[in-house]
């Protein structure tokens, strides 16, 4: 959508002093890697995680070509070296996505690239990784209350036994899971106005009927004003508890937050200056175990998978 590419590069600096030091980019976002080269200008040890996507014309992707994209991605970040690539890959039947990530891996030794991610592999794909010798340390899944695929495929043990790191997306369904549509009616198509909100929409939908999803944001909200009055942390929310959720489960190391200005940097912050009890997270899970999906395992369901 419109932005004023000053005030994204405020916006990062206000979430950065606040200490979001983090930033999350990818090489098909638009005009995203320019604007954070320019915040990364003055802000060098903010951290610019981008992504690798490849989408069309999978079978004639070479090493002059990964070169040149990545030495792309330098330039636009001003950065020599990428902190971590985030490799996606559209098309499973097009086998080739271990000979990409191997050609990632050379630029990773020459010294172009310090880490090397996934954005939305499954399970099976991950240890075709692991097998074939590619240093992968994280894989970036859309992962909620709501979403509990990258849980139920076995994912996130095999991450924590592994040393791959989960990156959660998702965790809030787009507002979904705060106060809202907390005792609220489902969103009404007026209401699903972005490709986001249409996508946690969906994802809620197969979650359960919406009865489910107002059981879970009450559950939430319980929890939220039990972590309030106990002292742990004033002003704590519905979503602070939904995103806490996610950050305690095995083997997720953090999680994205998409943000348009600078009104929730201390809410956001909150979700870290607390823990949640075990009687709590067992009363969140009792509820997500009424789930009647999603099924499947990470992002089958988006590529016609299952």
């Amino acid at each position: 959508g419109r932005y004023d590419e000053n005030d994204a590069i405020q916006n990062m600096k206000a979430h950065y002093d606040a200490g979001i030091t983090t930033l999350d980019t990818a090489d098909i976002y638009g005009p995203s890697e320019l604007v954070m080269g320019k915040f990364l200008k003055s802000e060098p040890n903010a951290i610019p995680c981008t992504k690798f996507c490849c989408f069309r014309y999978l079978e004639d992707i070479d090493k002059q070509e990964v070169r040149i994209r990545i030495n792309r991605a330098r330039e636009r970040l001003q950065t020599k070296k990428l902190p971590l690539v985030q490799f996606f890959w559209s098309n499973y039947n097009v086998k080739r996505y271990i000979d990409v990530a191997l050609m990632l891996t050379e630029l990773k030794e020459e010294g172009l690239i310090q880490e090397i991610g996934l954005t939305n592999f499954d399970l099976k794909r991950l240890k075709e990784f692991k097998a074939a010798g590619v240093p992968v340390v994280s894989n970036q899944v859309q992962l909620s209350a709501i979403d509990q695929r990258p849980v139920q495929s076995g994912m996130a043990n095999w991450c924590a036994n592994n040393g791959v790191s989960l990156i959660a997306f998702g965790t809030v369904g787009s507002g979904i899971l705060s106060e809202r549509y907390l005792g609220q009616p489902a969103p009404t198509q007026e209401q699903k106005d972005t490709a986001s909100m249409r996508m946690y929409s969906a994802t809620a939908s197969r979650f359960g009927d919406w009865k489910l999803v107002q059981e879970l944001l009450k559950t939430m909200d319980a929890i939220a004003s039990d972590v309030r009055s106990s002292g742990r942390c004033a002003d704590v929310n519905l979503s602070n508890v939904a995103q806490r959720y996610v950050l305690d489960t095995k083997a997720v190391a953090s999680v994205l937050i998409g943000v348009r200005n600078q009104d929730h940097i201390a809410e956001n912050i909150r979700t870290h200056l607390f823990e949640l009890t075990a009687a709590e997270r067992d009363a969140i899970d009792a509820v997500v175990a009424k789930r009647k999906g999603p099924k499947g395992d990470v992002w089958d369901i988006e590529r016609g998978v299952i």
